[in-house]
């Protein structure tokens, strides 16, 4: 993507350079642009990349955009979308809002849209495109490709087809690549593949998302309980929402909301200032514990040095199991396997700890005896951090196993209280076994 388009060319040469600029790219390029130019921009772009353009960006430069369209290039935007793309831009929508846009629709799309507006968020059906082809079981292979080729739309999805009995229930799906091979002495019903590979439209989109990684499908349809066909969900959409949910939840693990490219930086300030200042007051619980092992720091300052290496085995075993069992949580894994969850993570914190703690005391040791310190014993110090680092992470892997598994027990969303919870707990802990074991050894 060119990192700037000088505007002062004229319209013909602009035209050329919007027309070479894949429509993702123009979508970050957007919001950089001045008022003028943004007018200028969708003025001169083609129909077919506005439309690939406005689906890739934020809702709020999507509003944007829609201001500088007259009513008539407006409404080739609205119409040129696919349904899931559209029932993503107006679900956020004040009902007026969106009648205002539905009137560039015809009736029966209005009607489809509106209904994709009444899922609910989790269920399969809130994320289907009803962009799709329907034939007839009875149909003869010429009969099938005429109506495919004549009705069909751009946004229409072909690859697969699929096929309806006389009572309009979904009896099979027929490849668009067999369809196009096949004989025109050939009907449906001999070249359709009859399968059970689809999902109802109030199933959950953890379900769909299982559906189309285990069967490895490009599509399914989704179906209403009297087995029509009201919709699909493409791997593209599955993507999407994967995406979608991964980021939100890596937000959450990191203390900030949603990232919004229009905001500014005092917006944004104010956003994330809050869990700063949250994480500023649970620190000092950490220097108030300090302060009560000063006679031990004070009686052995080597033992700062090693504090760091304490506190960061504890929070990056912790952060593993976190990862893991959240993940677990997300993908619903865990049905009535919470207790060997836990278990099991407990054994591989406490592995691991061995290893590491050996591995330390070797360092504290080496390093201590290299510097020829005449005021400690090496061999001590070596103890106090290997006690510590074993202690801290087995107990910090435990943690992270139990503290989402508790929080999703009581319906508490793991993913954004985990994070804050794990990482104050686990300092506390290693900071009081630290300096316990070592005033206990030295005092």
């Amino acid at each position: 993507m060119p990192r700037h388009i000088n505007f002062k060319h004229s319209d013909a040469l602009l035209d050329k350079v919007f027309d070479a600029i894949h429509g993702y790219d123009l979508a970050l390029l957007y919001p950089s642009l001045e008022d003028i130019e943004k007018k200028r921009m969708v003025d001169l772009i083609k129909d077919d990349k506005l439309s690939d353009m406005f689906v890739e960006l934020e809702k709020d430069d999507q509003l944007d955009l829609i201001t500088y369209l007259n009513q008539g290039k407006t409404k080739k935007l609205i119409t040129s979308l696919e349904s899931d793309d559209l029932k993503e831009f107006l679900e956020d929508l004040d009902e007026d809002t969106q009648k205002q846009y539905l009137k560039y629709l015809s009736k029966v799309k209005a009607k489809t849209i509106e209904l994709l507006l009444t899922y609910e968020d989790d269920h399969a059906a809130s994320m289907m495109s009803t962009d799709f082809i329907t034939i007839d079981q009875h149909m003869s292979v010429k009969d099938a490709t005429n109506k495919i080729v004549t009705s069909s739309k751009d946004q229409d999805y072909i690859d697969h087809i699929y096929v309806i009995n006389d009572e309009k229930k979904w009896v099979g799906t027929i490849d668009i690549k067999n369809l196009i091979i096949a004989r025109q002495g050939q009907f449906i019903d001999d070249i359709m593949e009859s399968e059970d590979i689809f999902i109802f439209e109030d199933d959950s989109i953890e379900k769909a998302i299982d559906m189309v990684q285990d069967y490895d499908k490009n599509a399914i349809p989704v179906l209403d309980h009297e087995h029509h066909v009201i919709g699909i969900i493409t791997a593209d959409d599955i993507f999407d929402e994967l995406i979608e949910d991964y980021e939100e939840d890596y937000q959450k693990l990191a203390l900030i909301s949603e990232h919004t490219t229009s905001l500014t930086s005092i917006q944004r300030s104010k956003q994330r200032l809050p869990w700063l200042l949250i994480a500023v007051l649970l620190n000092l619980v950490t220097v108030s514990i300090l302060s009560t092992f000063e006679a031990t720091l004070e009686a052995v300052t080597v033992l700062v040095l090693f504090q760091p290496m304490i506190l960061g085995m504890a929070g990056n075993i912790g952060t593993q199991s976190l990862a893991v069992t959240i993940l677990g949580i997300h993908q619903d894994d865990f049905e009535n396997k919470r207790k060997k969850h836990v278990v099991k993570e407990i054994s591989i914190g406490v592995f691991n700890s061995t290893i590491l703690a050996a591995i330390a005391f070797l360092f504290v040791y080496t390093l201590l005896s290299i510097l020829g310190s005449q005021t400690v014993n090496p061999t001590e110090v070596a103890q106090v951090v290997a006690l510590a680092i074993f202690l801290a992470m087995s107990i910090s892997s435990m943690m992270g196993a139990l503290v989402p598994l508790t929080l999703d027990r009581f319906h508490i969303d793991p993913a954004s209280a985990s994070g804050p919870i794990m990482t104050t707990f686990n300092d506390i802990i290693a900071l009081v076994l630290y300096f316990g074991i070592a005033t206990i050894m030295f005092l």
